[in-house]
């Protein structure tokens, strides 16, 4: 953005790091000011010159930083907790941007999470209409049947909400236990946990290994965290162009 170019002020505090809908809402309810008057149109025009408060503080726009974390089992998907003492805060503290995660992962599942201060791209990778696809591997307890798969690929209904598995593979079977490799989009809480108990099988292990583009083979360590640069981070953007409403 350079300081003679005109953009409307939604997307003016989208590249400060907020959602669009939230941006929206911020706006419309009059707690944005522009050069010392309230403004509560989307569309009204900015630049890099004006002072914009919103709630009384000034925002800039924000030069975006993305990562990928290679979350540890036990750890809790928030930068803050005092009741825990693992938090993923804890993981990403020396980054001095302030990132948040796109979405979370339970705390006893591992695997990709993105943290970014990008607010457009993590609302594009966690709400579900956008159908940005999530892969897990998940190891349950007993012998899991195709039949068993099917059904849950068809969708089940779960305390008044309705769960699927987009597309499954199965990569191993035992007498003890199966290990498949399962696709979602919505990602609701607990969704792959309250599916495999639907059909009576315990998940003992949970591991996300792709986000979108972003794959576990970046970071293919526990606790593992790396700037996506390059070629992924194209395809990130060009997720977030492929869905940004103009």
């Amino acid at each position: 953005m350079k300081g003679d170019e005109n953009i409307k002020l939604q997307k003016y505090l989208q590249l400060c790091g907020f959602a669009r809908r939230k941006a929206d809402e911020y706006i419309t309810s009059k707690r944005v000011i522009v050069n010392g008057k309230t403004v509560d149109e989307p569309w009204f025009e900015v630049n890099e010159d004006d002072n914009v408060l919103v709630d009384g503080k000034i925002l800039k726009p924000n030069q975006f930083e993305y990562y990928v974390l290679h979350k540890p089992k036990d750890y809790v998907t928030t930068l803050f907790d005092p009741k825990q003492k693992k938090t993923i805060g804890e993981l990403i503290k020396h980054i001095k941007t302030p990132l948040k995660p796109a979405g979370r992962l339970d705390k006893d599942a591992t695997g990709v999470l993105i943290l970014t201060n990008d607010g457009e791209l993590i609302d594009i990778l966690t709400n579900a209409k956008y159908r940005v696809k999530k892969e897990y591997i998940v190891k349950v307890k007993s012998v899991v049947s195709v039949e068993e798969l099917v059904k849950l690929k068809k969708g089940i209904y779960d305390k008044g909400e309705f769960l699927k598995l987009e597309h499954f593979k199965i990569i191993e079977k035992s007498s003890e236990y199966s290990i498949i490799k399962v696709e979602l989009i919505k990602g609701k809480k607990h969704e792959i946990k309250r599916l495999f108990s639907s059909i009576g099988h315990k998940v003992l292990e949970l591991k996300r290994i792709s986000h979108g583009p972003i794959s576990i083979s970046l970071v293919p360590n526990e606790g593992e965290l790396r700037k996506i640069e390059g070629e992924k981070l194209k395809k990130l953007l060009v997720l977030k162009r492929t869905h940004v409403e103009k």
